[in-house]
């Protein structure tokens, strides 16, 4: 395989981040929301950088993988969580340790950042391959349960 690069995403890679958002959301969510729903989302994030941003891996001009970053303030350590959220590897890449690249390198961005104290995510519990690649990068599983209330 030839040289995968790691960099922030841009707007040019817009539909290939899109692209990988939908596909992940059918692989994952047994109900997905609406396609558009995810890709005007993907769309926020990228014009709204306050908001958080991608990381995307690239093979040749292919966006192959991505995730994103949002921003958590936490009181009680005084600084930021970095959330990973909407991992997405191209099924044609999973298992080449592409999410291994993309965290690698969002650890890296965090040690430069001291106000950032953790990096933390949620995964599905359905999503077994995940699970291995986040615990194979030195994540832990942490006695916090996520709860949500659907508004829309």
């Amino acid at each position: 395989m030839k040289k995968i690069t790691v960099r922030i995403a841009k707007l040019p890679d817009l539909d290939q981040l899109q692209n990988l958002q939908v596909d992940m959301e059918h692989t994952i969510e047994d109900e997905p929301y609406p396609d558009k729903l995810g890709k005007l989302g993907v769309e926020y994030i990228l014009n709204n950088p306050n908001q958080g941003f991608y990381l995307v891996a690239q093979h040749s001009s292919n966006v192959i993988g991505a995730l994103r970053i949002s921003f958590e303030r936490s009181v009680s350590r005084n600084g930021f969580f970095w959330w990973i959220q909407n991992v997405c590897v191209h099924k044609d890449y999973r298992g080449n340790g592409i999410f291994q690249k993309l965290h690698n390198e969002i650890v890296k961005l965090a040690k430069k950042n001291d106000d950032v104290v953790a990096i933390k995510l949620h995964v599905h519990t359905n999503n077994k391959s995940a699970i291995k690649a986040y615990e194979k990068a030195g994540m832990k599983k942490t006695p916090e349960y996520p709860y949500i209330l659907n508004l829309k």
